[in-house]
């Protein structure tokens, strides 16, 4: 009887995990959700063949669930085997800290005491209140070059730098602010699509990644794309970003990094991006300490060629 109960279980996980390589292929709302959880579908997936070969199932079965596993992993495998990208030969080093501050969190003292501890030269933060703003200027102040739109419904954003740029906030490809700034070396456009809810908010992703990478396109020859993206890097408006854009994701050789949400790990994936152009170099790439928010920071070290 236990082990019935074991070989029911283990065949119902097999098709659990076929269905995790088919439910993402379709191209509907709410279906393309499931693309988002690709990576912890693999572990899994192989625990299933493991216990598919100790259980001793039919070989249909276990071939079934080694082919979904494998399927599994090649989804993700080539994002996560892709090598840093290269410094130039001649260029200057630029520190970049993104993140959600979360509108409803209080962790004003930990996100002031972050920003001291890293000394980014660029900060982009998405979420912000007129409220979370005020609490933060005392960490703000030495950044006089600054970009904000505050908003009470988790949309607003703000960019802060050392150095001077021209910018402004624009609406690209809705009605929710993205901050684009242009530098003497580089240009960087602070964005925050809708997560994708409903399928209504899905087409809006759609809409606002085309028009970010078509703004992208115009800014020069080394452009930052970064925010809370709302999507994974296996996800389909992610990689329709990355394709219209022409930028590289900085996340290459430095593995998942995950940092949403804070807490379970186990469940947590990598919604908070920094794009580059590929020419731009990319030292270092962490995600930071827990502070307050229910997403955490994201420092790149990069490496702008002159």
């Amino acid at each position: 009887m236990i082990r019935r109960f074991a070989v029911a279980c283990a065949q119902i996980a097999t098709v659990c995990v076929v269905l995790s390589v088919l439910l993402p292929l379709v191209p509907v709302w709410p279906l393309v959700l499931f693309e988002h959880f690709r990576w912890h579908y693999v572990p899994v997936a192989f625990a299933v063949v493991a216990a598919a070969g100790a259980l001793r199932l039919c070989r249909g079965w276990f071939d079934v669930a080694a082919i979904a596993a494998l399927l599994d992993l090649v989804a993700v495998a080539p994002d996560l085997a892709t090598s840093t990208h290269a410094l130039p030969a001649a260029g200057t080093p630029l520190r970049v800290l993104i993140l959600n501050v979360h509108t409803e969190s209080t962790g004003y003292a930990q996100v002031r005491q972050l920003i001291a501890d890293t000394n980014p030269d660029v900060i982009g933060l998405v979420e912000v209140s007129r409220h979370w703003l005020d609490e933060l200027a005392p960490a703000t102040a030495a950044y006089t070059h600054r970009l904000e739109e505050t908003r009470d419904d988790n949309f607003g954003v703000a960019l802060y730098a050392r150095e001077p740029f021209a910018g402004e906030i624009e609406a690209l490809g809705s009605q929710l602010p993205s901050a684009v700034a242009a530098f003497d070396r580089v240009s960087i456009i602070l964005t925050h699509p809708l997560p994708p809810v409903s399928g209504r908010a899905l087409t809006a992703m759609y809409e606002q990644f085309d028009a970010v990478a078509a703004r992208a396109r115009e800014l020069g020859p080394h452009v930052l794309v970064m925010g809370d993206f709302n999507a994974t890097p296996w996800s389909r408006p992610f990689h329709r970003l990355v394709a219209a854009s022409g930028l590289c994701d900085t996340r290459a050789g430095f593995g998942v990094q995950a940092s949403f949400p804070t807490a379970p790990s186990l469940v947590r994936i990598p919604i908070d991006h920094v794009l580059a152009s590929c020419a731009i170099g990319v030292r270092d790439r962490r995600i930071e300490r827990d502070v307050g928010s229910d997403h955490l920071p994201v420092v790149v070290d990069l490496v702008i060629p002159r």
